[in-house]
């Protein structure tokens, strides 16, 4: 192998475009979105300050999915409503088993490796002072 370039481009002619439609949770839940990393927000502290963060492992919210599945495997007489005025009537089954799949998803994910491969990072924000000076009331002179 000679042109390592153009061999790598001819093997991209061959490949698909990737658009994630294997990506099950982005396409229902995150449609649009993507997971930040960690230390994404301390990039954007225009108008808040990060006086903390944390990266706390995934065992506790792979607990707090789990025990979201179990309340609304246990209160689904009372979800129904709300599943059919949120997603129709038509689709309220198909979306109970999307959430139920989804907490799973979420408790395995998290809870992977003892919890140290999927993180939570959480923030203390504290708002910055507005950099603008105003007098109040306003004075206007209309003149006579």
């Amino acid at each position: 192998m000679k042109n390592y370039q153009d061999f790598l481009k001819k093997i991209s002619k061959w490949m698909k475009q990737d658009i994630n439609e294997d990506d099950w949770i982005t396409r229902y839940f995150f449609t649009g979105s993507r997971m930040p990393s960690a230390n994404l927000l301390l990039y954007f502290q225009d108008d808040v300050s990060v006086v903390n963060h944390w990266l706390m492992n995934g065992k506790h919210y792979a607990k707090t999915s789990e025990e979201w599945l179990k309340r609304m495997d246990r209160s689904l007489a009372s979800i129904k409503p709300i599943m059919e005025s949120t997603y129709g009537k038509d689709q309220a089954v198909k979306w109970t088993v999307y959430w139920r799949t989804f907490f799973i998803a979420v408790a395995e994910l998290f809870g992977y490796n003892n919890g140290e491969e999927w993180m939570v990072a959480v923030f203390l924000f504290k708002k910055k002072k507005s950099h603008h000076q105003f007098s109040f009331p306003p004075i206007i002179s209309l003149g006579h």
